[in-house]
Protein backbone atom coordinates (compact mmCIF):
# COMPACT_ATOMS: atom_id res chain seq x y z
CA UNK A 1 0.00 0.00 0.00
CA UNK A 2 2.66 2.65 0.73
CA UNK A 3 4.32 1.43 -1.84
CA UNK A 4 1.43 2.00 -4.54
CA UNK A 5 0.84 5.47 -2.78
CA UNK A 6 4.82 6.50 -3.08
CA UNK A 7 4.47 5.87 -6.75
CA UNK A 8 1.27 7.82 -7.56
CA UNK A 9 3.08 10.90 -5.65
CA UNK A 10 5.72 10.30 -7.99
CA UNK A 11 3.64 9.89 -11.21
CA UNK A 12 1.88 13.29 -10.06
CA UNK A 13 5.09 14.93 -9.34
CA UNK A 14 6.55 14.04 -12.71
CA UNK A 15 3.14 14.84 -15.01
CA UNK A 16 3.18 18.54 -13.12
CA UNK A 17 7.04 18.93 -14.04
CA UNK A 18 6.67 18.04 -17.56
CA UNK A 19 3.17 20.03 -17.52
CA UNK A 20 5.04 23.39 -16.29
CA UNK A 21 8.10 22.22 -18.66
CA UNK A 22 6.06 22.46 -21.36
CA UNK A 23 3.82 25.78 -20.51
CA UNK A 24 7.45 27.53 -19.87
CA UNK A 25 8.85 26.34 -23.26
CA UNK A 26 6.03 27.44 -25.32
CA UNK A 27 6.23 30.75 -23.47
CA UNK A 28 9.92 31.29 -24.08
CA UNK A 29 8.88 30.02 -27.76
CA UNK A 30 6.79 32.73 -27.94
CA UNK A 31 9.12 35.51 -26.36
CA UNK A 32 11.97 34.22 -28.89
CA UNK A 33 9.40 34.34 -31.99
CA UNK A 34 8.95 37.92 -30.99
CA UNK A 35 12.99 38.88 -30.68
CA UNK A 36 13.55 37.14 -33.99
CA UNK A 37 10.87 39.51 -35.90
CA UNK A 38 12.64 42.46 -33.98
CA UNK A 39 15.03 43.66 -37.07
CA UNK A 40 18.35 44.91 -35.74
CA UNK A 41 19.05 48.43 -35.45
CA UNK A 42 15.65 49.18 -36.52
CA UNK A 43 14.49 50.35 -33.36
CA UNK A 44 15.17 51.89 -30.19
CA UNK A 45 14.38 53.24 -26.90
CA UNK A 46 14.36 56.82 -26.24
CA UNK A 47 15.03 57.52 -22.62
CA UNK A 48 16.72 60.50 -22.11
CA UNK A 49 16.39 63.73 -24.11
CA UNK A 50 12.83 64.81 -22.54
CA UNK A 51 11.77 67.61 -20.98
CA UNK A 52 9.36 69.46 -19.87
CA UNK A 53 8.54 73.40 -18.42
CA UNK A 54 7.17 74.07 -14.96
CA UNK A 55 6.65 77.30 -13.91
CA UNK A 56 9.05 78.75 -16.72
CA UNK A 57 12.04 76.42 -15.81
CA UNK A 58 13.22 73.61 -18.09
CA UNK A 59 13.56 70.49 -16.18
CA UNK A 60 14.69 67.22 -17.50
CA UNK A 61 13.29 63.59 -17.81
CA UNK A 62 14.43 60.01 -18.17
CA UNK A 63 11.88 58.00 -18.87
CA UNK A 64 10.22 55.59 -17.15
CA UNK A 65 9.14 58.48 -14.45
CA UNK A 66 6.91 59.26 -12.17
CA UNK A 67 5.39 62.90 -12.52
CA UNK A 68 3.41 64.57 -9.92
CA UNK A 69 1.08 66.72 -10.37
CA UNK A 70 -1.17 67.53 -7.58
CA UNK A 71 -3.60 70.20 -9.11
CA UNK A 72 -4.13 67.96 -12.13
CA UNK A 73 -2.58 69.86 -14.38
CA UNK A 74 -1.75 68.85 -18.21
CA UNK A 75 1.98 67.65 -18.56
CA UNK A 76 4.13 67.79 -22.43
CA UNK A 77 7.27 66.24 -22.69
CA UNK A 78 9.46 67.25 -25.30
CA UNK A 79 12.04 65.37 -26.78
CA UNK A 80 14.60 67.36 -29.98
CA UNK A 81 16.31 64.04 -30.60
CA UNK A 82 14.49 63.05 -33.63
CA UNK A 83 16.10 63.53 -37.23
CA UNK A 84 15.68 62.87 -40.60
CA UNK A 85 16.82 59.59 -40.39
CA UNK A 86 13.38 58.86 -38.50
CA UNK A 87 11.13 59.65 -40.98
CA UNK A 88 8.68 57.51 -42.08
CA UNK A 89 9.27 55.54 -39.02
CA UNK A 90 6.83 54.96 -35.91
CA UNK A 91 7.11 55.67 -32.09
CA UNK A 92 5.20 53.87 -30.00
CA UNK A 93 4.47 54.29 -25.85
CA UNK A 94 1.48 53.37 -23.02
CA UNK A 95 -0.43 56.37 -21.58
CA UNK A 96 -4.09 56.37 -23.56
CA UNK A 97 -5.46 56.59 -19.62
CA UNK A 98 -4.30 60.11 -19.69
CA UNK A 99 -5.86 60.75 -22.81
CA UNK A 100 -2.36 60.17 -24.85
CA UNK A 101 -1.57 63.06 -27.98
CA UNK A 102 1.61 63.02 -30.10
CA UNK A 103 2.67 65.66 -31.72
CA UNK A 104 5.62 66.20 -33.83
CA UNK A 105 6.22 69.73 -34.07
CA UNK A 106 2.68 71.68 -34.79
CA UNK A 107 1.03 68.40 -36.82
CA UNK A 108 -0.57 65.85 -34.32
CA UNK A 109 0.86 62.53 -35.14
CA UNK A 110 -1.36 60.13 -32.24
CA UNK A 111 -4.31 61.11 -30.25
CA UNK A 112 -6.43 58.62 -27.93
CA UNK A 113 -9.83 58.63 -28.36
CA UNK A 114 -12.78 56.80 -26.53
CA UNK A 115 -14.77 54.62 -28.45
CA UNK A 116 -18.12 53.41 -28.59
CA UNK A 117 -16.67 50.44 -26.39
CA UNK A 118 -15.71 52.51 -23.02
CA UNK A 119 -12.41 51.18 -21.32
CA UNK A 120 -11.53 52.15 -17.61
CA UNK A 121 -8.45 53.61 -16.88
CA UNK A 122 -7.18 49.71 -16.30
CA UNK A 123 -7.48 48.71 -19.56
CA UNK A 124 -6.63 51.55 -21.31
CA UNK A 125 -3.09 51.39 -19.34
CA UNK A 126 -2.22 48.32 -21.38
CA UNK A 127 -3.27 49.81 -24.88
CA UNK A 128 -0.14 50.74 -27.08
CA UNK A 129 -0.51 54.05 -28.35
CA UNK A 130 1.23 54.11 -31.91
CA UNK A 131 1.82 57.35 -34.14
CA UNK A 132 3.79 57.65 -37.49
CA UNK A 133 6.66 60.39 -37.94
CA UNK A 134 5.99 62.37 -41.38
CA UNK A 135 8.11 61.92 -44.22
CA UNK A 136 8.40 65.27 -44.51
CA UNK A 137 9.77 66.17 -41.08
CA UNK A 138 12.05 68.72 -40.57
CA UNK A 139 13.65 68.67 -37.77
CA UNK A 140 10.83 69.38 -35.41
CA UNK A 141 10.38 68.14 -31.70
CA UNK A 142 8.74 65.26 -30.46
CA UNK A 143 6.01 66.09 -28.35
CA UNK A 144 3.77 63.93 -25.84
CA UNK A 145 0.83 65.49 -24.12
CA UNK A 146 -0.97 63.99 -21.25
CA UNK A 147 -3.78 65.08 -19.32
CA UNK A 148 -6.08 64.10 -16.39
CA UNK A 149 -3.54 62.69 -14.00
CA UNK A 150 -4.70 59.75 -11.61
CA UNK A 151 -4.28 60.56 -8.45
CA UNK A 152 -2.06 63.83 -8.53
CA UNK A 153 0.63 61.88 -10.61
CA UNK A 154 1.51 60.72 -14.15
CA UNK A 155 2.82 57.21 -14.43
CA UNK A 156 5.14 57.63 -17.97
CA UNK A 157 6.54 54.54 -19.80
CA UNK A 158 9.41 54.24 -21.97
CA UNK A 159 9.03 55.69 -25.78
CA UNK A 160 10.34 53.66 -28.99
CA UNK A 161 10.90 54.44 -32.37
CA UNK A 162 11.81 52.30 -35.19
CA UNK A 163 10.16 50.69 -38.26
CA UNK A 164 6.58 49.34 -38.57
CA UNK A 165 7.93 45.61 -38.42
CA UNK A 166 10.02 46.48 -35.88
CA UNK A 167 7.65 48.13 -33.31
CA UNK A 168 4.65 45.53 -33.91
CA UNK A 169 7.56 42.87 -33.16
CA UNK A 170 7.99 44.83 -29.67
CA UNK A 171 4.25 44.66 -29.13
CA UNK A 172 3.90 41.15 -29.88
CA UNK A 173 7.01 40.18 -27.90
CA UNK A 174 5.52 43.02 -24.38
CA UNK A 175 2.51 39.85 -25.25
CA UNK A 176 4.22 37.07 -25.57
CA UNK A 177 3.72 35.63 -22.04
CA UNK A 178 -0.23 36.44 -22.64
CA UNK A 179 -0.25 34.89 -25.93
CA UNK A 180 2.09 31.95 -24.93
CA UNK A 181 -0.54 30.60 -22.42
CA UNK A 182 -3.45 31.34 -24.36
CA UNK A 183 -1.80 29.39 -27.17
CA UNK A 184 -0.88 26.44 -24.43
CA UNK A 185 -4.31 26.37 -22.97
CA UNK A 186 -5.40 26.01 -26.94
CA UNK A 187 -3.26 23.23 -27.54
CA UNK A 188 -4.47 21.77 -24.22
CA UNK A 189 -8.02 22.57 -25.05
CA UNK A 190 -7.83 20.27 -28.35
CA UNK A 191 -5.94 17.72 -26.33
CA UNK A 192 -8.70 17.29 -23.80
CA UNK A 193 -11.55 17.44 -26.39
CA UNK A 194 -9.33 14.55 -28.43
CA UNK A 195 -9.47 12.41 -24.89
CA UNK A 196 -13.02 13.07 -24.47
CA UNK A 197 -14.13 11.72 -27.76
CA UNK A 198 -11.43 8.75 -27.38
CA UNK A 199 -12.88 7.95 -24.11
CA UNK A 200 -16.65 8.12 -25.23
CA UNK A 201 -15.73 5.46 -28.02
CA UNK A 202 -13.75 3.43 -25.95
CA UNK A 203 -17.06 3.43 -23.81
CA UNK A 204 -15.28 5.05 -20.48
CA UNK A 205 -16.87 8.35 -20.72
CA UNK A 206 -15.51 11.41 -18.53
CA UNK A 207 -16.95 14.36 -18.56
CA UNK A 208 -14.43 15.98 -16.50
CA UNK A 209 -11.93 16.32 -19.63
CA UNK A 210 -15.03 18.03 -21.68
CA UNK A 211 -15.20 20.57 -18.89
CA UNK A 212 -11.96 21.43 -18.73
CA UNK A 213 -11.59 21.69 -22.43
CA UNK A 214 -14.60 24.00 -22.23
CA UNK A 215 -12.83 25.91 -19.36
CA UNK A 216 -9.13 26.14 -21.75
CA UNK A 217 -10.74 27.20 -24.69
CA UNK A 218 -13.12 30.12 -23.30
CA UNK A 219 -9.61 30.94 -21.64
CA UNK A 220 -7.71 31.09 -24.22
CA UNK A 221 -10.45 33.34 -26.43
CA UNK A 222 -10.65 35.73 -23.14
CA UNK A 223 -7.14 36.26 -22.93
CA UNK A 224 -6.41 36.51 -27.14
CA UNK A 225 -8.86 39.35 -27.23
CA UNK A 226 -7.67 40.92 -24.30
CA UNK A 227 -3.92 41.04 -25.24
CA UNK A 228 -3.12 44.75 -25.97
CA UNK A 229 -1.14 43.50 -29.40
CA UNK A 230 -4.15 41.90 -30.55
CA UNK A 231 -6.56 44.73 -29.82
CA UNK A 232 -3.91 47.93 -31.12
CA UNK A 233 -3.34 45.59 -34.56
CA UNK A 234 -7.32 44.79 -35.08
CA UNK A 235 -9.05 46.39 -37.37
CA UNK A 236 -12.62 45.49 -35.07
CA UNK A 237 -10.99 45.98 -31.68
CA UNK A 238 -14.08 47.22 -29.73
CA UNK A 239 -15.46 43.91 -31.00
CA UNK A 240 -12.72 41.98 -29.57
CA UNK A 241 -12.99 43.77 -26.11
CA UNK A 242 -17.06 42.38 -26.20
CA UNK A 243 -15.97 39.20 -26.63
CA UNK A 244 -13.51 39.15 -23.63
CA UNK A 245 -15.81 40.25 -21.11
CA UNK A 246 -18.16 37.61 -22.28
CA UNK A 247 -15.65 34.96 -22.20
CA UNK A 248 -14.70 36.22 -18.73
CA UNK A 249 -17.57 36.34 -17.18
CA UNK A 250 -18.91 32.72 -18.68
CA UNK A 251 -15.14 30.98 -17.98
CA UNK A 252 -16.49 29.84 -14.31
CA UNK A 253 -19.37 27.80 -15.65
CA UNK A 254 -17.26 24.67 -17.34
CA UNK A 255 -15.25 24.48 -13.55
CA UNK A 256 -18.54 24.42 -11.55
CA UNK A 257 -19.67 21.96 -13.71
CA UNK A 258 -16.27 20.23 -13.24
CA UNK A 259 -16.52 20.24 -9.68
CA UNK A 260 -20.22 18.54 -9.08
CA UNK A 261 -18.03 15.57 -10.63
CA UNK A 262 -16.41 15.31 -7.81
CA UNK A 263 -17.07 13.20 -5.21
CA UNK A 264 -20.18 13.90 -3.16
CA UNK A 265 -19.90 17.68 -4.54
CA UNK A 266 -22.77 15.95 -7.16
CA UNK A 267 -25.61 16.51 -4.90
CA UNK A 268 -24.88 20.45 -3.61
CA UNK A 269 -27.87 22.18 -5.78
CA UNK A 270 -25.88 25.44 -4.89
CA UNK A 271 -23.52 24.90 -7.23
CA UNK A 272 -26.70 24.95 -10.09
CA UNK A 273 -26.93 27.51 -8.05
CA UNK A 274 -23.86 29.04 -9.40
CA UNK A 275 -24.27 28.29 -12.83
CA UNK A 276 -27.88 29.73 -12.68
CA UNK A 277 -26.42 32.92 -11.37
CA UNK A 278 -23.03 33.16 -14.00
CA UNK A 279 -25.57 32.94 -16.80
CA UNK A 280 -27.85 35.13 -15.37
CA UNK A 281 -25.45 37.67 -14.93
CA UNK A 282 -23.69 37.54 -18.65
CA UNK A 283 -27.39 38.21 -19.88
CA UNK A 284 -28.30 40.82 -17.77
CA UNK A 285 -24.72 42.65 -18.15
CA UNK A 286 -25.41 42.16 -21.73
CA UNK A 287 -28.31 43.44 -22.12
CA UNK A 288 -26.81 46.38 -19.54
CA UNK A 289 -24.46 47.31 -22.26
CA UNK A 290 -26.42 47.12 -25.31
CA UNK A 291 -29.11 50.01 -24.12
CA UNK A 292 -26.82 52.20 -23.11
CA UNK A 293 -27.43 51.98 -19.05
CA UNK A 294 -24.16 51.16 -18.08
CA UNK A 295 -20.87 50.04 -19.68
CA UNK A 296 -19.25 46.45 -19.38
CA UNK A 297 -16.19 48.16 -17.50
CA UNK A 298 -19.23 49.96 -15.06
CA UNK A 299 -20.39 46.54 -14.16
CA UNK A 300 -16.78 44.50 -14.40
CA UNK A 301 -16.89 44.72 -9.97
CA UNK A 302 -19.99 42.28 -10.46
CA UNK A 303 -18.45 39.89 -11.88
CA UNK A 304 -15.26 39.98 -9.81
CA UNK A 305 -17.52 39.84 -6.60
CA UNK A 306 -19.31 36.76 -8.21
CA UNK A 307 -16.27 34.77 -9.36
CA UNK A 308 -14.08 35.16 -5.91
CA UNK A 309 -17.76 34.27 -3.94
CA UNK A 310 -17.96 30.95 -6.09
CA UNK A 311 -14.73 30.21 -5.94
CA UNK A 312 -14.38 30.49 -2.18
CA UNK A 313 -17.79 28.64 -2.19
CA UNK A 314 -16.50 25.46 -4.23
CA UNK A 315 -13.66 25.83 -2.22
CA UNK A 316 -15.30 25.19 1.07
CA UNK A 317 -17.10 22.78 -0.15
CA UNK A 318 -14.41 20.55 -1.10
CA UNK A 319 -12.88 20.71 2.19
CA UNK A 320 -16.21 19.48 4.04
CA UNK A 321 -15.98 16.80 1.59
CA UNK A 322 -12.24 16.08 2.32
CA UNK A 323 -13.07 16.02 6.06
CA UNK A 324 -15.97 13.98 5.38
CA UNK A 325 -13.90 11.23 3.25
CA UNK A 326 -10.10 12.33 2.79
CA UNK A 327 -8.86 11.63 -0.59
CA UNK A 328 -5.79 12.47 -2.87
CA UNK A 329 -8.03 13.45 -5.69
CA UNK A 330 -10.03 15.86 -3.81
CA UNK A 331 -7.15 17.15 -1.93
CA UNK A 332 -5.48 18.50 -5.05
CA UNK A 333 -8.67 20.03 -6.60
CA UNK A 334 -8.99 21.81 -3.43
CA UNK A 335 -5.43 23.16 -3.31
CA UNK A 336 -6.19 24.06 -7.29
CA UNK A 337 -9.27 25.77 -6.06
CA UNK A 338 -7.51 27.96 -3.30
CA UNK A 339 -4.41 29.09 -5.65
CA UNK A 340 -7.15 30.57 -7.56
CA UNK A 341 -8.90 31.72 -4.84
CA UNK A 342 -5.84 33.84 -4.21
CA UNK A 343 -4.43 34.77 -7.17
CA UNK A 344 -8.29 35.96 -7.89
CA UNK A 345 -7.80 37.93 -4.74
CA UNK A 346 -4.41 39.36 -5.40
CA UNK A 347 -5.19 40.46 -8.99
CA UNK A 348 -8.40 42.21 -7.77
CA UNK A 349 -6.70 44.06 -5.26
CA UNK A 350 -4.01 45.51 -7.84
CA UNK A 351 -6.99 46.12 -10.19
CA UNK A 352 -9.14 48.36 -7.79
CA UNK A 353 -6.85 49.46 -4.96
CA UNK A 354 -4.10 50.35 -7.14
CA UNK A 355 -4.86 50.16 -10.72
CA UNK A 356 -2.31 48.26 -11.74
CA UNK A 357 -2.01 47.44 -15.28
CA UNK A 358 -0.46 43.85 -15.09
CA UNK A 359 -2.91 42.60 -12.51
CA UNK A 360 -4.35 40.31 -15.84
CA UNK A 361 -0.99 38.57 -15.30
CA UNK A 362 -0.98 37.37 -11.58
CA UNK A 363 -4.71 35.86 -11.78
CA UNK A 364 -3.23 34.29 -15.15
CA UNK A 365 -0.79 33.07 -13.70
CA UNK A 366 -3.30 31.31 -10.80
CA UNK A 367 -5.08 29.88 -13.83
CA UNK A 368 -2.16 28.43 -15.40
CA UNK A 369 -1.17 26.58 -11.94
CA UNK A 370 -5.07 25.52 -11.42
CA UNK A 371 -5.15 24.12 -14.32
CA UNK A 372 -1.75 22.45 -14.43
CA UNK A 373 -3.09 20.55 -11.42
CA UNK A 374 -7.18 19.75 -12.51
CA UNK A 375 -6.08 18.52 -15.50
CA UNK A 376 -2.79 16.26 -13.44
CA UNK A 377 -5.39 14.92 -10.85
CA UNK A 378 -8.34 14.01 -13.63
CA UNK A 379 -5.30 12.47 -15.87
CA UNK A 380 -4.28 10.18 -12.85
CA UNK A 381 -7.42 9.39 -12.30
CA UNK A 382 -8.01 8.75 -15.94
CA UNK A 383 -4.99 6.22 -15.79
CA UNK A 384 -6.25 4.35 -12.93
CA UNK A 385 -9.86 3.98 -14.65
CA UNK A 386 -7.95 2.51 -17.76
CA UNK A 387 -5.86 0.49 -15.38
CA UNK A 388 -9.22 -1.02 -13.77
CA UNK A 389 -11.16 -1.57 -17.12
CA UNK A 390 -8.01 -3.45 -18.14
CA UNK A 391 -8.25 -5.44 -15.43
CA UNK A 392 -12.04 -5.55 -15.51
CA UNK A 393 -11.91 -6.80 -19.35
CA UNK A 394 -9.46 -8.88 -18.05
CA UNK A 395 -10.87 -10.82 -15.75
CA UNK A 396 -14.19 -10.89 -18.20
CA UNK A 397 -12.07 -12.50 -20.58
CA UNK A 398 -10.20 -15.05 -18.73
CA UNK A 399 -14.21 -15.96 -17.11
CA UNK A 400 -14.83 -16.37 -20.92
CA UNK A 401 -11.76 -18.25 -22.06
CA UNK A 402 -9.92 -21.33 -21.08
CA UNK A 403 -6.46 -19.84 -19.76
CA UNK A 404 -5.10 -23.59 -21.49
CA UNK A 405 -5.98 -23.68 -25.00
CA UNK A 406 -7.22 -19.99 -25.40
CA UNK A 407 -10.53 -21.31 -26.43
CA UNK A 408 -13.30 -19.67 -25.34
CA UNK A 409 -15.00 -21.55 -21.96
CA UNK A 410 -18.11 -22.99 -21.63
CA UNK A 411 -20.08 -20.04 -20.04
CA UNK A 412 -20.02 -18.12 -23.90
CA UNK A 413 -20.72 -21.70 -25.35
CA UNK A 414 -24.17 -22.00 -22.87
CA UNK A 415 -24.92 -18.48 -23.73
CA UNK A 416 -24.82 -19.66 -27.78
CA UNK A 417 -26.90 -22.21 -27.14
CA UNK A 418 -29.52 -20.03 -25.16
CA UNK A 419 -29.54 -17.94 -27.97
CA UNK A 420 -30.31 -20.43 -30.51
CA UNK A 421 -34.09 -20.74 -30.86
CA UNK A 422 -33.85 -17.13 -31.85
CA UNK A 423 -32.17 -17.59 -34.92
CA UNK A 424 -31.64 -21.12 -36.32
CA UNK A 425 -34.30 -20.00 -38.19
CA UNK A 426 -32.15 -18.09 -40.17
CA UNK A 427 -29.62 -21.03 -41.56
CA UNK A 428 -30.27 -23.68 -43.38
CA UNK A 429 -28.43 -26.23 -41.15
CA UNK A 430 -25.96 -25.63 -37.84
CA UNK A 431 -23.82 -28.58 -37.01
CA UNK A 432 -22.84 -29.10 -33.30
CA UNK A 433 -19.84 -30.92 -32.70
CA UNK A 434 -19.17 -32.85 -29.31
CA UNK A 435 -15.68 -33.98 -28.33
CA UNK A 436 -13.95 -35.82 -26.02
CA UNK A 437 -10.28 -36.99 -25.70
CA UNK A 438 -10.16 -40.49 -25.09
CA UNK A 439 -7.67 -41.83 -22.25
CA UNK A 440 -6.71 -38.59 -20.74
CA UNK A 441 -6.64 -40.12 -17.48
CA UNK A 442 -4.14 -42.92 -18.65
CA UNK A 443 -2.15 -40.33 -19.89
CA UNK A 444 -1.61 -38.69 -16.51
CA UNK A 445 -1.43 -41.58 -14.69
CA UNK A 446 1.33 -43.18 -16.78
CA UNK A 447 2.94 -39.68 -17.85
CA UNK A 448 2.21 -37.08 -15.06
CA UNK A 449 -0.23 -33.74 -15.04
CA UNK A 450 2.28 -31.74 -17.69
CA UNK A 451 1.97 -34.75 -19.92
CA UNK A 452 -1.94 -34.62 -20.01
CA UNK A 453 -1.94 -30.49 -20.14
CA UNK A 454 -0.08 -31.10 -23.27
CA UNK A 455 -2.57 -33.59 -25.08
CA UNK A 456 -5.32 -31.30 -24.01
CA UNK A 457 -3.39 -28.30 -25.43
CA UNK A 458 -2.76 -30.52 -28.89
CA UNK A 459 -6.25 -31.88 -29.09
CA UNK A 460 -7.35 -27.97 -28.77
CA UNK A 461 -4.81 -27.14 -31.75
CA UNK A 462 -5.99 -29.81 -34.15
CA UNK A 463 -9.74 -28.86 -32.89
CA UNK A 464 -9.39 -25.27 -34.19
CA UNK A 465 -7.32 -26.38 -37.59
CA UNK A 466 -10.77 -28.28 -38.55
CA UNK A 467 -12.84 -25.89 -37.09
CA UNK A 468 -11.69 -22.30 -35.87
CA UNK A 469 -12.11 -21.20 -39.42
CA UNK A 470 -15.88 -22.26 -40.54
CA UNK A 471 -17.27 -22.04 -37.06
CA UNK A 472 -16.54 -21.19 -33.48
CA UNK A 473 -14.62 -23.60 -30.44
CA UNK A 474 -14.73 -23.89 -27.21
CA UNK A 475 -13.15 -25.79 -24.79
CA UNK A 476 -16.52 -27.05 -22.21
CA UNK A 477 -14.22 -29.20 -19.78
CA UNK A 478 -11.06 -30.90 -18.30
CA UNK A 479 -11.15 -33.11 -22.00
CA UNK A 480 -14.69 -32.40 -23.40
CA UNK A 481 -15.21 -29.49 -26.43
CA UNK A 482 -17.64 -28.46 -28.60
CA UNK A 483 -18.10 -26.87 -32.01
CA UNK A 484 -20.89 -25.02 -33.89
CA UNK A 485 -21.11 -24.48 -37.70
CA UNK A 486 -23.27 -22.10 -39.02
CA UNK A 487 -24.57 -23.63 -42.42
CA UNK A 488 -21.08 -25.87 -43.30
CA UNK A 489 -20.27 -26.64 -46.67
CA UNK A 490 -18.94 -30.26 -45.54
CA UNK A 491 -20.37 -32.82 -44.50
CA UNK A 492 -19.76 -34.51 -41.09
CA UNK A 493 -17.81 -37.55 -42.70
CA UNK A 494 -15.36 -34.87 -44.75
CA UNK A 495 -14.99 -32.91 -41.20
CA UNK A 496 -14.48 -36.01 -39.23
CA UNK A 497 -12.30 -37.12 -41.66
CA UNK A 498 -9.92 -34.10 -41.52
CA UNK A 499 -9.77 -34.23 -37.71
CA UNK A 500 -8.50 -37.63 -38.19
CA UNK A 501 -5.77 -36.34 -40.22
CA UNK A 502 -4.64 -33.70 -37.54
CA UNK A 503 -4.66 -36.24 -34.87
CA UNK A 504 -2.78 -38.31 -37.52
CA UNK A 505 0.02 -35.84 -37.68
CA UNK A 506 0.51 -34.73 -34.24
CA UNK A 507 0.65 -38.58 -33.02
CA UNK A 508 4.04 -38.73 -35.48
CA UNK A 509 5.89 -36.54 -33.67
CA UNK A 510 4.74 -37.59 -29.79
CA UNK A 511 5.48 -39.83 -27.36
CA UNK A 512 1.74 -39.53 -26.15
CA UNK A 513 -1.30 -41.23 -28.05
CA UNK A 514 -3.91 -38.93 -28.70
CA UNK A 515 -7.72 -39.99 -29.97
CA UNK A 516 -10.23 -38.06 -29.78
CA UNK A 517 -13.96 -38.98 -29.90
CA UNK A 518 -16.43 -36.88 -31.75
CA UNK A 519 -20.23 -36.68 -31.98
CA UNK A 520 -22.02 -34.40 -34.73
CA UNK A 521 -25.65 -33.52 -34.72
CA UNK A 522 -27.61 -31.27 -37.25
CA UNK A 523 -30.01 -28.67 -35.64
CA UNK A 524 -32.22 -29.85 -38.88
CA UNK A 525 -33.66 -33.30 -39.12
CA UNK A 526 -34.00 -35.67 -42.50
CA UNK A 527 -37.13 -33.39 -43.22
CA UNK A 528 -35.66 -30.39 -42.60
CA UNK A 529 -37.48 -29.97 -39.21
CA UNK A 530 -35.57 -28.03 -36.55
CA UNK A 531 -34.94 -29.94 -33.43
CA UNK A 532 -35.04 -28.30 -30.48
CA UNK A 533 -31.39 -27.62 -28.62
CA UNK A 534 -32.27 -30.40 -25.73
CA UNK A 535 -32.67 -32.84 -28.78
CA UNK A 536 -29.72 -30.71 -30.68
CA UNK A 537 -27.53 -31.61 -27.60
CA UNK A 538 -28.81 -34.81 -26.83
CA UNK A 539 -27.75 -36.34 -30.48
CA UNK A 540 -24.29 -34.73 -30.80
CA UNK A 541 -23.69 -36.28 -27.04
CA UNK A 542 -25.03 -39.84 -27.75
CA UNK A 543 -23.36 -39.78 -31.23
CA UNK A 544 -19.95 -38.93 -29.41
CA UNK A 545 -20.26 -41.81 -26.85
CA UNK A 546 -21.22 -44.11 -29.30
CA UNK A 547 -17.72 -43.31 -31.04
CA UNK A 548 -15.60 -43.86 -27.95
CA UNK A 549 -17.48 -47.42 -27.23
CA UNK A 550 -15.96 -48.15 -30.66
CA UNK A 551 -12.41 -46.50 -30.34
CA UNK A 552 -12.59 -48.99 -27.14
CA UNK A 553 -13.22 -51.93 -28.54
CA UNK A 554 -10.98 -51.13 -31.13
CA UNK A 555 -8.08 -50.57 -28.88
CA UNK A 556 -8.84 -53.42 -26.94
CA UNK A 557 -9.09 -55.55 -30.08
Amino acid sequence: MKYNQKKKKENIEIFLFIMVMAVFAAVLGVMSLGEKMQPVNQIRKISSGWYYYDNGKRTEVTLPDTIQAEKGEELILYNDGITDLDAGKVVTTRGAQYDLKIWLGDRPIYEYQDTTFVRNTQMKSKLECVGEIPTDMQNEPLKLVYSNPHHGKYVLTSVYIGTGSAVIALHLQNSGIVIGIALCFLVLSVISLLITVYLKYRQMPDARFRDVALFLMICAVWLITDSSAIQTYSSHPDMLCTISFYMFMLHSVPMLHFAQKIGGLKKERILDAGIAVFYLNTFIQGLLAYFGVFTFADMLFVTHVLLITWVLIVAVLLWKEYRKKPDRSVQIILIAYMILLFSGLLSLSLYWLFEISYYGAIFEFGILVFLVMIIADTVISLVGKVRYRTEMQAYERLMKEDWMTGMQSREPFENLLAEMPKTMNEHKDILLVFMDIDYLRRINNDFGRAAGDEVIVAAARCIENVFGAIGKCYRTGGDEFAAVVFDPEENRNVLSEKLDKEIRRYNRNSRYRMSISRGFSSIRDDRGKLKTTGEWKYEADTNMYQNKMKERKTHEL
